[in-house]
């Protein structure tokens, strides 16, 4: 039974660290409560060609766990399949 349990956190977890946060630009509104709210400091805001911009600065620190997607306000972050 515990080797059941084992596969299935396992693949939780991988599936996890196959997704990376990905920030729509139009819907996002600048709160940086998801750069607060990420204990992986993988997410920021800054001034990118004249325009205030939030996105995944940190691509290696961004676990997939998702929690900025879940407490963004906007709706403006989506969990996407890690591209690299």
């Amino acid at each position: 039974m515990s080797s059941f349990l084992d596969e299935i956190i396992t693949d939780m977890f991988r599936k996890k660290r196959d997704l990376i946060a990905h920030v729509d630009e139009n819907k996002c509104r600048n709160c940086r409560y998801c750069v607060w709210i990420c204990r992986h400091k993988a997410l920021m805001c800054a001034v990118v060609q004249g325009k205030m911009t939030t996105f995944v600065n940190s691509p290696d620190r961004c676990t997939g766990c998702g929690k900025c997607a879940k407490n963004c306000p906007e709706q403006a972050i989506e969990m996407i399949e890690r591209y690299c």
